[in-house]
């Protein structure tokens, strides 16, 4: 693995460990709605699911910024 791949990895880990009782990452994904050059984007968007299948996102403009921003959100609320 290369040195992206492993921070991603470690960041996913370290984030999982730190959210609340019943929260799991679940997904990781670019923000573009489509292929076409109007609807890119380079954010990144961090999914997580908790009691009841609630679901809470995190949109940031790298992907360990959008994983460790959504666990900044759960934690305080």
């Amino acid at each position: 693995m290369d040195d992206d791949s492993d921070s991603l990895t470690t960041a996913w880990i370290r984030t999982q460990a730190q959210l609340p009782p019943g929260w799991k990452l679940d997904s990781l994904r670019c923000a573009s709605t489509s292929l076409a050059v109007a609807d890119r984007s380079e954010d990144w968007i961090a999914v997580a699911f908790g009691p009841d299948s609630t679901a809470r996102t995190h949109r940031a403009p790298d992907p360990i910024s959008a994983i460790a921003g959504l666990a900044a959100d759960l934690l305080s609320t």
